[in-house]
């Protein structure tokens, strides 16, 4: 008899165990989901300061060392040219 009442404390101290962990488990769930979508916000946020950084970089550039200037005049005939090339395969 007293095997048979300390197995049931134990199968109802292991249900309790159970229960506490299923609880923890979905508070874990939904923190991670908060968590992903702070996440997703702040590369949202991180890919701005990049786009607004690089404008500034340009900006200042253009405004500073004529090394600068060249650089940026050359990136600019580059792309153009890239785009005429592109024209081109297009018409073919």
């Amino acid at each position: 008899m007293d095997y048979l009442k300390t197995l049931q404390e134990k199968i109802s101290y292991l249900l309790k165990k159970l229960d506490e962990t299923k609880i923890l488990n979905e508070s874990l769930e939904s923190k991670n989901e908060y968590l992903i979508k702070v996440n997703k916000d702040l590369e949202t946020k991180i890919k701005i300061i990049q786009a607004k950084d690089k404008q500034l970089k340009i900006v200042s550039a253009i405004n500073e060392d004529d090394s600068d200037k060249k650089y940026f005049k050359n990136k600019i005939d580059y792309l153009i040219k890239e785009i005429d090339y592109c024209i081109d395969r297009i018409s073919l």
